[in-house]
């Protein structure tokens, strides 16, 4: 009986020391055996925004404030045919005030924009990246004031070039990332009300006539531009942000600029996916 003990004893401890190492080697197939096109990097960022804003349909005056700011990106790889090539996907966000003399402009504005680049590696530390975005942008300046037009809508979708510079640096031993990136719209389509027509006009008695006009360089010259820079704090990697937004056009006899310039500041991760709800930690896509 006691040998028998004796043998279930060893045989219990040798199937714990197997079932150790078997983990063990699980847990270093993840972190060696990593699909790089299973990798994503995603910042959330939160700040505020400095506003200068035109529309004449509205007022033929600047209005000037402030604004509560979000954005968050998502950047990965992908492979298709014999090239490598980097997406990224940004959604931000802004709700501010601004006001001239006595009179306020409530503004709300939204960005979408999907993105790929192909990759151009100069020397150890510098890439750039070159390639094509699609953007939608949406949003609304209200004046509560007006006697006539209270509220000016702004839809436009365009395709634009985007070019992108990532520097990698060490501070202390730790391993930083900065980032200059430029958008360009080059064609596209937005709404815009005839100078002096009311949306009752457009959507009342359906007089739509010139509402939709192609954008391009001319009529709408826009751009974005991007400086970040990741530092490693910790475990987490803590992302600093200035994002100018500078959009202008002019069409249908109205002028519009809408210039924004954001500071934000918040985390970035890399993930990888194993299954859909089993994320782990793993290489940067940069």
């Amino acid at each position: 009986m006691k040998m028998n003990n004796s043998l279930l004893r060893a045989l219990l401890l040798t199937l714990l020391m197997l079932s150790s190492a078997a983990l063990r080697a699980q847990e270093d197939t993840k972190l060696v055996d990593v699909n790089p096109y299973r990798v994503s990097v995603r910042s959330t960022l939160y700040g505020f925004s400095l506003l200068n804003n035109l529309d004449t349909y509205l007022s033929g005056y600047d209005y000037t404030g402030a604004a509560i700011y979000f954005n968050h990106e998502t950047m990965r790889k992908a492979h298709t045919g014999n090239y490598d090539w980097k997406f990224q996907t940004v959604t931000d966000a802004l709700f501010g005030l601004t006001s001239l003399h006595s009179t306020s402009q409530l503004t709300l504005l939204a960005n979408r924009s999907w993105s790929g680049y192909h990759t151009f590696v100069v020397g150890e530390r510098l890439q750039i990246l070159a390639g094509v975005q699609i953007q939608l942008a949406g949003g609304v300046l209200y004046i509560p004031s007006n006697g006539n037009n209270l509220v000016s809508v702004k839809l436009r979708a365009a395709l634009a070039a985007s070019t992108m510079a990532v520097y990698r640096f060490s501070i202390a031993k730790r391993d930083c990332i900065a980032r200059w990136q430029i958008d360009v719209p080059l064609a596209g389509v937005m709404f815009s009300p005839q100078f002096g027509q009311s949306y009752y006009e457009i959507f009342g008695l359906g007089d739509t006539d010139g509402i939709i006009k192609f954008s391009n360089p001319v009529n709408s010259p826009s751009w974005r531009h991007t400086l970040s820079l990741d530092i490693p704090v910790g475990r987490n990697t803590l992302r600093v942000a200035y994002i100018a937004d500078l959009y202008q056009s002019r069409v249908n006899s109205i002028r519009t600029h809408l210039y924004n310039h954001s500071f934000a500041l918040g985390f970035s991760r890399t993930i990888y996916k194993v299954k859909n709800n089993d994320p782990i930690k793993a290489c940067s896509p940069y």
